[in-house]
C-alpha cells in the first residue's frame, strides 16, 4: 500500500484541502501520514523513521514507489535529511530526491509568487497548476521543473443536506479579501529596476489590464516591455522583470472584486463580504454592505449553506477557476462568477451557474436581480450546479486524477 504524505499547520485553507484529500486517497486505497508543522522536529523526526522503517534490507533508501507527497504551494519541499550512509559527513540531502519520491506540488496561486521555491524545487518535483497560463509559464520560466500539468481548483462540501434558496438568511456572500491593502510588501523600489522605467510602466500596464482584462499580468507586462525597450528581452530578464511587477496582479484583482461588489451594493443589493479590506474602501459604509470581518476557511462553509447567491470573481485567473466556485456550487447556493476559458468549457452560462464578462461588469446588477426575480428559477440552476460539482469537481476527482497520472 503506498503511503502518501501530507502537510498541514501553515494556513487554515490550506489545511482545509489537504484534509479533503487526505480523505479522498483514503476512499481510494492509501495510507497517508501527515506532518504537522506545528510540532515541526516531531513531525519530521516521526517521517524519517517511517521512510528508514520501510528500506529494504542491506539498502540506506526504501523504494520511491512506497510513498508519494501530495502537497501545497511548496510546503515541505526543501525538508532535508543528514544521511548515514553513503554521503559525506555533514552534507544534508533533499529528502525526496535521497528517497526518490514524488513531491507532487499543487500551486493554488501564480507561479510567480514562489519563485524561490520552484528554482530549488526537488528533482522528483510534479508541478500542478489550477490555471492553463501558469503551466505555459512554468514551462517557459522553470526548465527544472520536469513535469508540470493543469489541475483545477476543487470545491468542499459541509453535510449533505441544504436548505431551500427562499429559507436562507443571506442574500449575496463574497468570501475573499481586497489583496491591494495587503500587497505593499510586495512593491520592489521601482527606481532600482534597471533598463525601463518601472514606475511608468507599472501605471502603463495596470491601465491595459483595466481596459483589457482577458489579458494575463505577464502578458501585459513583456508586451508593454517589448514597445520601449530597443534591446530584446532574454526569458531570464523578462522573468525577472514579471517577479519584481507582480504586484500589479493583485491590484488589478483588487480592482475588479471591489467594483463587483460595489456595483450589487449601489444597485440596492445586499452582499455579505468576507475577509480584509472590505472596511477600507470609501463606499464601506454604505448600508447594502454587510462586512463580517476575515473568517477562517472552515468557518466560511457554514456561510456559504446559508447564502442564496455565492458571488467570485478569479484572482486573475484566465484560464482555471477558483474554489469559491465550486465551494459555492456544493453548499447548493447560485454561483455568480466571471468567466474564463476553462469555466466556459466546463458550464453554460445560465445552467449551472451564471457568467460574465469583466469588460461587461455593468450588466452584472441586472443578472442578479433576474436571479431574485424569478426564486424556481433560481433553485433549478443553484440544483443543476450542486449535481455538476458533486460529479466533476470534488477533491475526490482530484484525488483520482493524481493518483492515475502520477502515482
Amino acid at each position: 500500500m503506498k503511503t502518501i504524505i501530507f502537510f498541514k499547520g501553515i494556513y487554515d485553507t490550506l489545511d482545509l484541502f489537504t484534509e479533503e484529500l487526505c480523505n479522498a486517497f483514503a476512499l481510494l486505497g492509501f495510507a497517508s501520514f501527515v506532518y504537522d508543522a506545528g510540532r515541526k522536529e516531531e513531525s519530521k523526526e516521526a517521517l524519517l523513521a517511517l521512510l528508514k522503517e520501510e528500506a529494504s534490507e542491506g539498502e540506506p533508501k526504501p523504494q520511491g514507489a512506497e510513498f508519494a507527497c501530495v502537497t501545497f504551494n511548496n510546503m515541505g519541499y526543501n525538508l532535508e535529511i543528514q544521511p548515514e550512509k553513503d554521503v559525506s559527513a555533514g552534507e544534508r540531502c533533499n529528502v525526496w530526491e535521497y528517497y526518490g519520491i514524488p513531491y507532487v506540488n499543487i500551486l493554488m496561486d501564480h507561479p510567480f509568487h514562489y519563485d524561490r521555491p520552484l528554482k530549488k524545487a526537488p528533482s522528483t518535483a510534479i508541478v500542478l497548476c489550477t490555471d492553463r497560463n501558469h503551466v505555459r509559464y512554468i514551462r517557459r520560466f522553470y526548465k527544472n521543473i520536469r513535469q508540470v500539468d493543469f489541475l483545477p481548483h476543487a470545491g468542499v462540501e459541509l453535510g449533505k443536506r441544504h436548505k431551500p434558496l427562499a429559507e436562507r438568511g443571506i442574500d449575496v456572500l463574497y468570501a475573499g479579501a481586497l489583496p491591494i491593502y495587503t500587497v505593499s510588501e510586495m512593491i520592489p523600489d521601482l527606481k532600482s529596476i534597471e533598463g525601463i522605467d518601472a514606475e511608468e510602466m507599472a501605471g502603463e500596464v495596470l491601465a491595459e489590464l483595466v481596459r483589457q482584462p482577458d489579458k494575463t499580468t505577464e502578458q501585459a507586462i513583456e508586451e508593454y516591455a517589448k514597445t520601449v525597450s530597443k534591446e530584446a528581452f532574454s526569458d531570464e530578464r523578462l522573468a525577472n522583470l514579471i517577479l519584481k511587477m507582480r504586484f500589479l496582479d493583485s491590484y488589478a484583482t483588487s480592482f475588479f472584486r471591489e467594483q463587483a461588489v460595489r456595483i450589487l451594493v449601489e444597485s440596492g443589493i445586499r452582499v455579505t463580504a468576507l475577509g480584509t479590506g472590505w472596511d477600507q474602501c470609501e463606499w464601506s459604509g454604505h448600508p447594502n454592505l454587510d462586512y463580517r470581518g476575515k473568517v477562517l476557511a472552515p468557518e466560511i462553509l457554514p456561510l456559504m449553506n446559508d447564502s442564496k447567491i455565492v458571488l467570485n470573481t478569479m484572482t486573475w485567473f484566465k484560464a482555471g477557476a477558483h474554489d469559491r466556485v465550486f465551494n459555492g456550487m456544493l453548499a447548493g447556493a447560485a454561483v455568480v462568477t466571471d468567466d474564463s476559458s476553462y469555466m466556459r468549457q466546463e458550464f453554460t452560462d445560465g445552467k449551472e451557474l451564471v457568467m460574465f464578462s469583466r469588460k461587461e461588469l455593468e450588466t452584472l446588477p441586472e443578472r442578479v436581480f433576474e436571479l431574485f426575480g424569478h426564486m424556481e428559477r433560481m433553485q433549478e440552476l443553484a440544483d443543476r450546479g450542486y449535481r455538476a460539482a458533486g460529479e466533476r469537481h470534488t477533491w475526490k476527482n482530484r484525488a483520482e486524477y493524481i493518483a492515475e497520472c502520477f502515482l
